[in-house]
């Protein structure tokens, strides 16, 4: 029987969009998540193997800006940019006795610890030219936070700290060209 923990979770959403004109609109998202004192495994074993586990405070924030600029009713350019921050800060360890119940360590943190900062990044841009019924050009441009990117939470415990940083590693960039052409096999036979 797993321990009840006295935990608690908060969860707040918030989102606007705008719509300046016919041809442009703007939208912003934010999601955020917050639990104290959660528990499980702390990505940690002792040195015979057996689990460590945790009581920590994970947060997460989701930022999602969108954009649409319609040039005219067959042209438009799209934007998505997406931020995904969570950060998990461990307060306490336990070990795990043959019940499955936390006990206090003896040792109060392993060397090293185990908090985490995990960032995720990517904006996609996107300009649609429906040049004939059921043909389209399609010109995108991807960005993303490159692998293995770690940005320090420590040292950026805010939001912004943290985001400004997400610009200051590495990223991925790809551009691609996608080009759909319809035939009509009918029209062809006509003109025989």
């Amino acid at each position: 029987m797993t321990p009840e923990f006295d935990n608690q979770y908060y969860r707040w959403e918030l989102g606007a969009r705008y719509r300046f004109s016919n041809k442009f609109s703007l939208g912003l998202e934010e999601e955020s998540g917050c639990e104290k004192d959660s528990r499980g495994f702390a990505f940690l074993r002792e040195l015979n193997g057996d689990p460590i586990a945790g009581q920590r405070n994970i947060t997460n924030f989701t930022t999602l800006l969108t954009g649409t600029f319609n040039f005219t009713s067959r042209q438009n350019l799209t934007l998505r940019a997406r931020h995904y921050w969570s950060k998990v800060i461990y307060n306490k360890f336990y070990t795990i006795d043959a019940d499955g119940n936390f006990v206090d360590r003896a040792d109060p943190v392993p060397p090293g610890g185990n908090d985490d900062n995990f960032n995720l990044f990517n904006l996609d841009a996107f300009f649609t030219w429906d040049f004939r019924l059921g043909s389209r050009l399609i010109v995108g441009y991807k960005n993303w936070l490159g692998e293995n990117e770690y940005i320090d939470g420590t040292t950026n415990k805010k939001y912004f700290n943290n985001l400004s940083e997400v610009f200051n590693v590495r990223h991925g960039n790809e551009f691609t060209i996608r080009f759909i052409y319809f035939l009509d096999y009918n029209q062809l036979r006509k003109k025989r």
